[in-house]
This record gives C-alpha cells, structure tokens and sequence, in this order.
C-alpha cells in the first residue's frame, strides 16, 4: 500500500516538474512574486532582532564577578541601609555591598569629556571597605582604590582599544551632574570585557555625588557562602525583600531603556507586517495563476480524468507544482533577502547611530529567521494551491472536454455580486461606526469588493469601452469582449492590482497624516526659543542631566525670560515600563508645550503644584483606560504611590511611549530625581536671540553632554528626520506592487497561450501584427483601468480605517484626504498595464500562422 502511494505521489512529481519546466515564463513569473515576500521578512529578521539583543545586553552590562546582583525593577536607585541588612541576614550570604552603576553616552569624539573612540561607558561606583568581599578586583598596572579616596578612577585594561594613551597617573576627564571633573587614574583592572561600554569605577560616594544622588545606590552585589545552593539562596533573598519591602527587587541586572527598545520592537512589527502583506500579495497571485491555469488545462485534466487518473492525483499534481515553486522561491527569497539586509545595514545604521548610541545593525544567518521564512514560503504557496487544486479535482471528464457555459459563468458572477455588496455594506457600517471597528471595516470592505468583482467586469468595460475605442478603434471593442468572456480570471488579476495600489494609497495617507501629527507636536514641543539638549537623546536613561546650578547659571543670563527643565525616571505601572517625567508646573503653565487631548492645561499645571498628581500620555491613556479623575500606582524607589490623573497630554518626544509627567517636587520626593536632562530657554522680548543663545553654549562648556540650539531649527531637524524614516514605507509600498506587475504579466501571457487558434485566426482574416498588438495592450490597459478604480475605492477606505484605528492606541491623526496617493495610483496602475503588456503582446504578434491554428 506504501509502495502505491509513494508511486502515485512520484508520477505526479514528474508530471508537475515537466508541466513548470516546460513553462518557464509563466513559472518565473510566479517564483518571483514568491521570492520578494521572503526577501522583504528575512530581511528584517536578520537585521533587527540581532541588533535588539545587542543593544539589550549592552545596557544591561554584567555585575563583574559578584555571584548575585540584585536591583529594583525600574533600575532606578533607592536608599540602602534597610535592603543591605535584608540581604545581609539571609542564610547562604557572605558578603554584601552597595554600587551605583549607570551608563552614560559620551560627547562624540574629540569634544571635551569624551574618551577616545567609546560611545558610551558604565561608571560604576564601589564601596572599597566591603566590595573586596564581594568581588575580586586584580589590578594589571597600579592600585585599587583605597576607602576615602577622592578623585580617583580604575579603568579596564581593555579600554586601549578606546583610548590608547590613557596610563597610570593621567588624568581622566568625565562628564557629572555638577559638570566636567577631572579624575586620576590610579590603576587598571586585568579583567577584560566583552562590553562595548568600558566599565570604569571610582568610589561610592564620588559617583553620588557625580549623579547628583547623594546616599543612594541602584544594585546590590551579593558574594554567596562556600557551597551555598544559588537557586535556594535567590529564593530566601527574594521572599525576605518581598516580605520587607514588598514586590519590585528582581535578582539580575536591572533591564534598561525599555523606552527605546519598545519602540524598535514596534517598527519591527511593522516591517514585518510589510512583507507578510507582501508574501500575501505572491500567495495571491499563486492563486490566480492556478486558477486559470486550471481553467486553462480544463482539456487536460479531463483526458487524464478519461485514462484513469484519480481526484486525488490531480490535486497532488497542482499542491506538488505549487510546493515547487514555493521551496525555489524561498531559497532564492532568503538569498536576495541577505542582500538586501546588507543594503539596509549600510544605509541606515549611520543614521540610526546619530540618535542611539551603540545600537548597531548585524547581518547574521539566524535559524529561527531561516525557518520562518522557509515556513511562510511554503506554507503559503501550499494554501495559495489548494483551492485551485480542489476545483481541478472535482472536475468530471465530461464537464472538461465542454466548454465554460456562458449562463454558469453570469450565474457565479450574480452571486458574487450580492454577496459581495452586503459585505461592503456591513463594512461600510463597521468602517464609519467606530474607531475599534474601523480596521476590520475596511478590510471586509476589500474583501467584498473581490468577491463581487466578477460581476463588475462588464459594468467597467462598458464604462472605459468607450474610450478605449477612440484610442484602439476596432481593437478596442476586441478587447473588451476578451475581458467580459472570463470575468472571474480578469477580477482576480484586478484585484491583485486592487490590493498593491490600495496599500499604496493607504501608505500615503498614513505617512500624510502621521506627518502632520508630528508637525503639529513639533512646533508644540519647541515652541520655546532655545532647546539644551543631549547630544542622544534616544535613551533617556544613558543621559546624565545637569543639576540645578547649570538651570539657575543660565536663568541669571541677560535676555533669558525663562528655563524649564525636564527631568527622567522609569518605573512600572499596571506592569508596563513606563517613564517618569519631572516639570515644573509654574513654568509650563506659562507657555504650554504640551498638546492636550483631555483635560484643561490651566487646571492641570496648577493640580501637579498641588503635589501627587499626573498628566498622561495618550498612548498610556488608551491602554491603561486612564482620563481626568482616574488615580494611578506606580512603583517608585520608596514603594508604591499613587497619583491621580488631571490631564491627557502628548509631546513629540514621548508620543510613541508610555508617559507620565510630574511635578519636579514629586520628582525629588519619590524619585530622588533632581537632574535636568532637557532644557528649553524663553528669550526676553527686545533681546537678540543669537546673542542669547551664544552665552548660553558658554555656559554649556562644563556640560559637554549637552549642546545648545534653536528650537524652531531643531524641531524642523527633528520633524525632517523623522519623515525621512517614514519614506521609507514609500520604498516598502513599492516592492508590494512587484508581485502585482507579476499577476498581471502572468495573466496577459496566459491570456495569449489560451486564445492562440483565435489570434491566428485574426491573422489569418487579414489582422495585421500591430493590430494583434494593439488587441493585448488595450485589453491590459482595461485591466489596469478596473484594477485602479477599485483600488482607489479601496485605498480610501483602508487609509479612514487604518488612521482611525490609531486613536485607539490613542494617536489622534488628522484624516487627510490622499489626493496625491490616488492621483499617483492611477498613473502607476495605468503604467504598470502598458509595461506588462509589452511582452505578451510582442509574443502574440510573433506567432506563426499555421502553427497557431493547429495549437490545442
């Protein structure tokens, strides 16, 4: 029985292999769409995941040799005494000791405060009376630091490859809260790290003061007895922390920066979201062409049917001839699709490095990435089969040696038209009803709109007929009788069209819309004068801000009206990362720069004076169901504290994360936060803003991590850039419409091969190549013509659905109306006809006479 099987399964092997072999066109044609779908996923799975595990693990750099490391779950610092004495007591622990760690970026090479080459490094403050208990520190050259040492630093040996001329008894220069100071190097440490963050460590209580937090620590080194089990002594430390201070100690190295991290994640999401549109688009395509090749074969099928072969054995010939295809398209997918992640590492990971340090696109061959694709490729090409494949399975011998009959064909195409207009009646409903329906409104919209398609095929060649025949003539009339005699086969390939162009029309509205989101919060933002700011300010976390003095020097400054400072913590709220930003409400309320969606300014700025309240972002607003009145816990050093909410709020700097503003006294009681990592500075009326801003790049020069600028000219940057990452969906838009150009050279080239004996028989009448031309460029441009007008029905659509989608995760974009989009759908659909057409249409002209009428 097995033998029988495998036999059956080979001799329909054979049969599809030469059926595809001897169809090179058709089968090319089909691979490739196939192949972009791939290329476009692997693409980005190659590239970012590596990328997102690297910079992951640079800001979590490790704890040295200490056996546990144990931090708040924020990462953020808190008082010791009580937390050292809790771990201090539990069975199992030698030795404990408190360290303040931070990453900090560094002024770009050759500023002041900068370090050689290095980006970025971990200062680490130690405690050296206890850390020796913990850790073990081998100095390679010089000593250790001692207790009560001042002004001293020890750095890794490996940092030569950073800073070569760095030696014993040079001086080291590192940006603080308090400005640039000078420390000695005193010693270099023989460990090596693998961090691209050279650790550095000075004492406890000079990194305090470097981080403007005096007494406090963020980590816990703990050294475990001889023999001690590690997983029973983590148990014992995490329920005595539980028990004394409740939840929010984890037992690792706190994860940092989920601001950032999130927000790659979730262009990582969408670039996939791309290219399985994309692969859809191949898989649809797949589809149409073993539909009409099925149509096509109709003759074939039923010989084979008339010999002996079974139902089972036609399906196997159609799922083994769509297998083929997907497993050639994959490989080949993966192959184009490494060349393109090497094109997107090169073209954008300069960018990217300008706004987040360290973060570095890799290239790799990952097996997870390898698998995918291989799975959606076949998988796809699989389903893409199965239904053509069933419908040349059910064919009877008899059924296949007729002809389609005319009145089954209008009977199909009725039926699909009413079916086809409830469901876009029903979405039409769902798109206008709500934003939480509006998404799948649109597309049911575009699935009604393919299945009544068939039935729309004469309705459109009655419309454009007209004009087809003032340019075509006779030809024309030709053509659109083609088209009408198989609606079904002439809808799909306009719907494949349909789908690329309403992307594309979807794409532009929503990088129309979203830019005048960002527009608007951009001149908001920096409504001010001058902007200080960070020279990366991507991560909030690896920014060390300035302390009061730097905002009370450049108040004093001549001209300067005002200066708001903007300060960071992170915490968890409902167990989402969330960051904490501290403002003055005093200040704020004077020249609002934030963009209020809910709640009244004036009444919010005053309730944060009042202490414990909160304005929040729109984005934490929706998925936290949060408004005016709500009240908030959130984790802070000190335990939980709850706020209550006064306002909705965005800023172009924190519109993509979960945000929560506070006042700078809440800030300091809850936080212990006191720095400025942002700064905006208002001009007096009369006074020269050049000037102004000069003094103030003075008195950023203890404060190389800082730079000062114009704000409207930095917003305009900002806004820029940001639009720039946005074009990029234009390029994604693009690669989309290949496997519709695809379809359509594919149908138009079946088309021909169909009708053989009948453009023969054009030629045989007196039809002249050019006419037989004409014939098959004007039947393609009323292809485009169907397929463009539906697309642009549809695009609208998708673009009110998408846009109004975004409210729910709370982007209120303003819907504009995507005229340009349309307007180049139109052309671009219309073009992409007359280029498919070319071949199929120089083909056609070239055939022989007597062979074409002999042809079966």
């Amino acid at each position: 029985m097995l033998s029988k099987y495998l036999s059956m399964w080979r001799q329909a092997a054979v049969m599809a292999f030469y059926y595809l072999s001897g169809r090179k066109l058709r089968t090319t044609l089909t691979t490739l769409a196939i192949v972009f779908g791939v290329a476009l996923i692997f693409a980005m799975n190659t590239t970012l995941p590596g990328a997102l595990e690297n910079f992951q693990s640079t800001m979590s750099a490790g704890a040295g040799t200490a056996d546990l490391s144990i931090s708040r779950e924020t990462g953020e610092s808190f008082e010791p005494e009580a937390v050292l004495k809790t771990i201090a007591g539990v069975n199992g622990v030698k030795a404990v000791t408190g360290v303040l760690r931070r990453q900090i970026n560094l002024p770009s090479l050759g500023s002041e405060g900068s370090i050689g080459s290095a980006n970025q490094i971990e200062l680490i403050g130690i405690d050296p009376t206890t850390s020796e208990a913990v850790r073990q520190h081998v100095a390679s050259e010089g000593v250790f630091l001692q207790p009560g040492d001042t002004g001293k630093a020890i750095v890794p040996a490996s940092i030569a490859q950073f800073a070569p001329s760095l030696k014993v008894g040079t001086t080291l220069p590192l940006i603080t809260a308090g400005g640039l100071k000078l420390y000695t190097v005193v010693g270099f440490l023989a460990q090596q790290t693998a961090s691209t963050s050279p650790q550095i460590m000075i004492t406890l209580s000079d990194a305090q003061a470097a981080f403007n937090q005096p007494g406090l620590i963020n980590s816990v080194d703990v050294a475990l007895q001889p023999g001690a089990d590690q997983d029973s002594v983590k148990e014992a430390i995490s329920s005595a922390l539980n028990t004394a201070f409740g939840t929010g100690y984890i037992l690792s190295a706190p994860t940092a920066s989920l601001d950032i991290y999130s927000a790659l994640q979730m262009g990582y999401a969408m670039f996939n979201l791309m290219g399985l549109l994309a692969l859809f688009l191949g898989a649809f395509l797949i589809f149409n062409t073993f539909r009409t090749v099925v149509l096509e074969r109709r003759h074939d099928f039923a010989m084979l049917r008339a010999i002996g072969a079974t139902r089972s054995q036609l399906t196997q010939i159609i799922l083994i001839e769509s297998l083929l295809q997907g497993l050639i398209g994959t490989v080949i997918g993966i192959l184009v699709g490494y060349l393109l992640a090497q094109g997107v590492n090169a073209g954008v990971g300069s960018m990217i490095d300008k706004y987040i340090r360290n973060f570095h696109l890799t290239v790799s061959f990952r097996p997870d990435a390898v698998l995918g694709a291989f799975a959606l490729g076949t998988l796809t090409t699989l389903i893409a089969g199965y239904w053509p494949a069933r419908s040349a399975s059910k064919m009877s011998p008899i059924e296949g040696l007729q002809p389609a009959r005319t009145a089954d064909v209008r009977r199909a195409a009725r039926w699909g038209l009413i079916t086809g207009v409830g469901i876009s009646v029903l979405a039409t409903i769902m798109l206008v009803a709500s934003d939480k329906t509006s998404t799948l409104g649109a597309v049911l919209l575009l699935i009604g709109i393919i299945i009544a398609a068939p039935a729309l095929v004469m309705p459109v060649a009655q419309l454009f007929g007209p004009l087809l025949s003032v340019w075509f003539m006779r030809e024309g009339d030709l053509a659109s009788r083609n088209l009408t005699r198989q609606p079904g086969r002439a809808a799909i390939t306009a719907s494949t069209l349909m789908i690329g162009l309403a992307s594309l029309i979807m794409i532009a509205a929503l990088v129309t819309s979203m830019g005048d989101l960002i527009t608007n919060l951009s001149s908001r933002t920096f409504s001010a004068d001058i902007v200080v700011m960070p020279q990366s300010l991507a991560v909030y976390n690896n920014v060390l801000g300035a302390d009061q003095s730097l905002e009370d020097k450049i108040k004093a400054l001549p001209g300067v009206e005002r200066v708001a400072g903007l300060r960071y913590a992170s915490t968890k709220l409902n167990g989402k990362s969330t960051q904490i930003l501290g403002i003055d409400p005093v200040v704020y309320a004077q020249k609002n720069p934030l963009e209020f969606n809910v709640g009244n300014p004036d009444e919010a700025f005053t309730a944060l004076s009042s202490g414990r309240a909160a304005i929040v972002n729109s984005i934490l607003a929706k998925a936290s169901n949060l408004s005016v009145g709500s009240d908030v816990t959130v984790e802070t050093p000190s335990g939980m504290q709850t706020y209550r909410v006064v306002g909705v709020a965005d800023d172009i700097l924190t519109f993509k994360l979960n945000t929560v503003f506070i006042s700078h006294a809440d800030m300091a009681t809850d936080f212990h936060k006191t720095e400025d990592i942002m700064m905006t500075v208002d001009v007096k009326e009369g006074a020269d803003k050049a000037t102004v801003l000069a003094a103030v790049q003075e008195a950023l020069k203890d404060y190389p991590q800082f730079t000062a600028s114009d704000s409207s000219a930095y917003g305009e940057t900002l806004r820029q850039t940001t639009m720039a990452a946005f074009v990029m969906f234009y390029a994604i838009a693009f690669i989309i419409l290949i496997p519709t150009a695809l379809g359509l050279l594919n149908t138009l080239t079946i088309n021909v091969l169909e009708r053989t004996r009948e453009i023969a028989v054009v030629r045989a009448v007196g039809g002249s190549k050019t006419q037989v031309r004409r014939i098959v460029t004007a039947e393609a441009l009323l292809l485009g013509l169907f397929g463009a007008a539906t697309g642009v029905l549809t695009g609208v659509a998708m673009s009110y659905g998408f846009i109004a989608a975004f409210a729910t995760i709370g982007w209120k974009m303003p819907y504009q109306f995507p005229l340009m989009g349309i307007i180049a759908a139109i052309i671009i659909g219309v073009l992409m006809a007359l280029f498919a057409s070319i071949l199929p249409a120089r083909n056609a002209a070239k055939l022989d006479i007597i062979r074409a009428l002999q042809f079966e």
